[in-house]
């Protein structure tokens, strides 16, 4: 194959490959578990990356009292998401409920931790499918 048709036959292949995926659906997600470190924390995220109504659940390490709220950001587009409240679920543990996520695709999930020491935000990536 010359340089010059593979330029243009392997763009067009990746792009038949994406809208294949669309049209499918691509695979379900699943629940995720995802894993962020702060300058003074340490969060593990648990939830369904899907959009509309969902739970997060969230442990603080090191499990302390704190202020814990989730919110999602998808960089790429521009888009952000109102901050959800967490509730205590126990020492060091979190839930969240409401819309984090309005679309599918990369999304970036910001921790808020407010505790004695400070607030710090905490990101995590993951990818929303349907």
């Amino acid at each position: 194959m010359s340089r010059r048709r593979r330029y243009v036959v392997l763009p067009l292949l990746l792009i038949a490959a994406g809208v294949a995926w669309l049209v499918l659906g691509g695979p379900a997600p699943g629940p995720a578990e995802l894993h962020g470190r702060g300058t003074r924390h340490a969060v593990t995220v648990r939830l369904e990356p899907r959009p509309g109504l969902l739970e997060a659940r969230v442990e603080i390490h090191p499990a302390a009292p704190a202020e814990v709220s989730v919110f999602a950001v998808m960089p790429h587009m521009g888009h952000t998401t109102p901050e959800i409240a967490a509730r205590g679920d126990g020492p060091g543990r979190y839930v969240a409920r409401g819309e984090l996520f309005t679309m599918t695709g990369v999304w970036e999930i910001g921790v808020r931790v407010r505790d004695t020491s400070g607030t710090e935000v905490i990101k995590v990536t993951t990818l929303v499918g349907e």
